[in-house]
């Protein structure tokens, strides 16, 4: 189904039921027993309507946002109230430090919400802790004085008392140095020792192969109802949300005598803090990305370690569509865009387009179709250099042909997708069988050599739709939809070792199952990166939550699926979840066609 006949099907749903419904709907805080019995978009929940959130800065008059019956939604400052005389609702406990009601865990990350950590077996806001995991440093008593603050992780945060940006900490997400404790006039200091970074002594710092144990603050791009897709990145300074823009042309001046608004495709920008997910202002146009004003997906991004970025995304053009990568330096100036795939007058390659800072270059990767569905590879350097590309990857197929990969297609989200290890890459696709099209993995080396034989991928389900691959110190770790011993509806993770060689093929190791996992098809999208020791993978189920997992150099996990990101939505067709890299810090975004709007957030180590 495409995104135009969403909409027509959505709408015809919404008329249908308010023909049937001449109920008046109750507002927030109203007694209900079903959804329905509420004003949209509140949910009925605990006995009344109420708001959903993502973290608790989206509830009103100091309420928390909690989890009830796998939804989060906000619980009023009264309700949150305990005590030798007033009791929690069902599924709550008492706190008796703060007498508050509170969600029960067992682990450090077993709190589902992006902005609550798990101390004494509940879930709190790390807000509300005593320091807080890295909060901003004190603000000092005279120009350079520092101000200190300690949180719960053991880092020793610098603050100044006139220190601007310049005191923000961010070298330390670089090079995990410090800030210095001193800055230039203007407004307080927002030092964070040791940032997200990959060294220095103290703070919330995760070492490679070290599993990341909490998040931090959830940044979200603006909202518009034009834009169609999104990426969130980390950079060493801030996260940038990339967004693409189909519509009218902003930047025209406006239309005289009634003529038609110019259309264009655009990428626009939003930056926000790092650390508090706070925006830095509205979102800007970046570029435009030309073609004929109707159709532009951002299917992927990276950065490289010094702070270039590279960008893939779907562009519709007279011609029809094509895949296109641009190229931005460090302070998001354009360096290049060129055309790396072309698709024809059909539907674009959704979710099977991908770029990655691999071996010290961008990769990109996509579905070709000129006559046939192969596996492009190209690779570029930092400033959008051609570094040499390889065509039509191997596949089990004799022709190197792939499954179709297009929004509704059978099979083929996170197809094509990249990784590198040991001096291979590995490619992961679904294999064109029109019987069952299995997922794949196929080794090549850096000339695009295939290595040992296509791995067909242990206990998957014909009928598998999402498939990712990234990287580990020692092989490669895939995941995918299929069958475990214990369930029929599992996601699985195979390890590959990257020892392979054309005599001895592809040692294939463990599978690792993940029961309880949505039926066939409903993980609706996946993506993976590395930290150069381990594997990180985003995972974007039916309810609208994307989990993170991570996995150590020899491809085990460590721990299972931990939510990281909510929408109130369910997922749908136009959802996007991405997972990269940059100083060892992982940072997961999710677009949400609902919405139209993108969140990211980042790891953080204690």
């Amino acid at each position: 189904m495409n995104k135009s006949s969403l909409l027509i099907c959505v709408g015809l749903v919404a008329i249908a039921a308010a023909s049937c419904s001449g109920d008046k709907k109750l507002e927030l805080g109203g007694s209900c027993s079903l959804n329905s019995d509420c004003t949209s978009p509140l949910l009925c929940k605990l006995g009344s309507c109420r708001k959903a959130c993502v973290t608790s800065v989206d509830c009103d008059n100091g309420g928390r946002c909690v989890i009830v019956d796998g939804v989060a939604v906000c619980q009023t400052q009264a309700e949150a109230v305990c005590g030798a005389s007033q009791t929690c609702a069902a599924g709550f406990a008492c706190r008796t430090v703060d007498n508050t009601c509170r969600s029960p865990c067992t682990a450090a990350g077993g709190c589902l919400l992006v902005d609550q950590t798990c101390t004494g077996s509940l879930c709190v806001n790390t807000s509300e802790l005593a320091g807080g995991p890295g909060n901003d440093g004190s603000v000092g008593a005279g120009d350079g004085a520092a101000g200190h603050d300690v949180g719960p992780a053991g880092g020793a945060d610098a603050g100044t008392a006139a220190g601007g940006d310049a005191n923000r900490g961010v070298d330390a997400l670089a090079t995990g140095i410090d800030a210095p404790a001193t800055g230039s006039d203007g407004s307080a200091g927002s030092n964070r020792d040791g940032g997200l970074g990959t060294g220095g002594t103290s703070g919330n710092i995760c070492t490679p192969g070290q599993a990341p144990t909490n998040f931090g603050n959830v940044a979200t791009s603006d909202p518009n109802s034009n834009y169609t897709s999104g990426v969130g990145l980390l950079t060493a300074t801030e996260f940038l949300i990339f967004n693409g823009y189909v519509g009218p042309d902003a930047t025209d001046g406006g239309v005289a005598d009634g003529a038609a608004a110019t259309l264009v495709n655009r990428i626009d920008v939003q930056h926000f803090d790092p650390i508090s997910g706070k925006s830095k202002g509205s979102a800007t146009p970046l570029l435009l990305a030309g073609g004929d004003g109707t159709g532009l997906y951002i299917t992927g991004a990276d950065i490289a370690p010094t702070g270039e970025i590279a960008i893939i995304y779907s562009l519709h053009a007279t011609s029809g569509w094509g895949g296109y990568l641009a190229f931005l330096d460090k302070d998001l100036a354009t360096k290049k865009t060129t055309q790396f795939v072309a698709w024809g007058s059909g539907n674009y390659c959704y979710g099977s387009s991908h770029v990655k800072w691999l071996n010290g270059e961008f990769v990109a990767s996509s579905v070709a179709t000129n006559g046939v569905r192969n596996l492009k590879l190209g690779k570029f350097g930092a400033d959008g250099s051609n570094a040499g590309s390889t065509n039509a990857i191997p596949t089990d197929d004799p022709s190197s042909v792939v499954a179709e990969s297009y929004l509704g297609g059978l099979n083929g989200f996170g197809q094509g997708e990249v990784a590198f290890s040991g001096g291979l890459f590995a490619v992961s696709y679904f294999s064109a069988d029109a019987k069952q099209n299995p997922p794949y993995l196929t080794v090549v080396d850096t000339l695009g050599a295939e290595v040992g034989s296509p791995v067909s991928l242990p206990n998957s389900i014909s009928s598998a739709y999402s498939v990712a691959v990234a990287g580990t110190s020692q092989g490669f770790v895939t995941i995918y939809e299929g069958n475990s011993s214990s369930s029929q509806d599992s996601l699985l993770a195979t390890f590959v070792s990257n020892a392979a060689s054309g005599d001895a093929g592809v040692p294939v190791g463990a599978t690792y199952a993940f029961p309880g996992g949505p039926p066939p098809r409903d993980i609706l999208a996946l993506g993976g990166s590395s930290d150069g020791a381990g594997a990180g993978f985003a995972v974007l189920y039916p309810n609208g939550s994307v989990s993170f997992l991570y996995f150590g150099a020899d491809g085990s996990p460590r721990g299972n699926p931990q939510t990281v990101l909510y929408q109130a939505n369910p997922t749908g067709d136009g959802d996007e979840v991405q997972v990269t890299n940059f100083g060892g810090t992982f940072a997961v975004s999710l677009y949400s066609y609902a919405t139209h709007s993108t969140q990211v957030v980042a790891t953080t180590c204690q």
